[in-house]
């Protein structure tokens, strides 16, 4: 597992790719191991974090990002803005130690108002999604005075934007960062695995509302491909950064 970060810059923001681990999941109905990376963009005045990762506690090869940030000089005190792209567990259960506690205290964060009604009313879908978002629902329903709650096409900073992408979860959210003429596109959980290019029907067992979820990663995809957009995708492999490709109908992975 990478212990160093992946520098890449757009415009004026910094990136860097930082691993928190790898999960091991049963989903395709056999044993797949998925990468599980987190992105910190630094503008100069804010320290930005995409989701924080597993923390401990749940699979013993996740819960990296906390070392892997201090050993490029990044301290959680330093981060001041936290967008959770949804409430899985492996998003945002590095936002707090094992007591409960901020694992990250000067940082705001930010996700939108469905995905916090969700975590409210809490899934009743399966005990798998009330698994999932256990965390969730302890650790950041009591921070309520600590997010900042969008809709879902809200810019937080210039050229930072949250754009609407229900279905994995009710407010599951990608992020759109631009500048400088370079452009990066964060698509969280839209795509999980290599599988879901093979066979667009596939159905994950974490999505919540599964031909939303479908009908919502066939219009990424193809956007994304046609436009010939950078993407970060979270469960790829390492640093998750790559191109989206059609080719003979089929979308295809190219990373950088």
């Amino acid at each position: 597992m990478p212990e160093s970060g992946f520098h890449y810059n757009i415009g004026k923001y910094q990136c860097i790719v930082f691993s928190d681990g790898t999960l091991v999941s049963q989903d395709s109905g056999k044993e797949e191991v998925f990468d599980l990376n987190c992105l910190f963009i630094s503008s100069g005045d804010h320290k930005i974090l995409i989701d924080t990762g597993c923390g401990g506690g749940f699979q013993s090869t996740a819960g990296r990002l906390v070392k892997n940030l201090e050993a490029e000089g990044i301290k959680p005190a330093d981060i001041d803005r936290i967008i959770f792209t949804h409430g899985h567990i492996d998003h945002v259960g590095g936002s707090f130690d094992s007591r409960g506690s901020s694992v990250f205290p000067g940082a705001r964060y930010f996700a939108t108002e469905r995905e916090w009604q969700y975590w409210l009313t809490g899934p009743e879908s399966s005990e798998l999604q009330r698994m999932f978002f256990l965390g969730a629902r302890k650790n950041l329903l009591p921070l309520r005075d600590r997010f900042d709650l969008v809709k879902g096409d809200d810019e937080i900073l210039r050229g930072i934007r949250l754009i609407a992408a229900p279905g994995h979860t009710p407010g599951n959210i990608i992020v759109d960062i631009s500048s400088g003429g370079k452009r990066l596109l964060c698509i969280g959980d839209i795509i999980h695995s290599q599988i879901e290019f093979t066979n667009p029907g596939y159905l994950s067992l974490f999505d919540v509302a599964p031909e939303q979820a479908l009908l919502t990663r066939a219009r990424i995809l193809a956007d994304v491909a046609q436009a010939g957009t950078l993407v970060f995708a979270c469960h790829f492999p390492f640093p998750g950064f790559g191109y989206i490709r059609r080719d003979k109908g089929a979308f295809t992975w190219q990373p950088i």
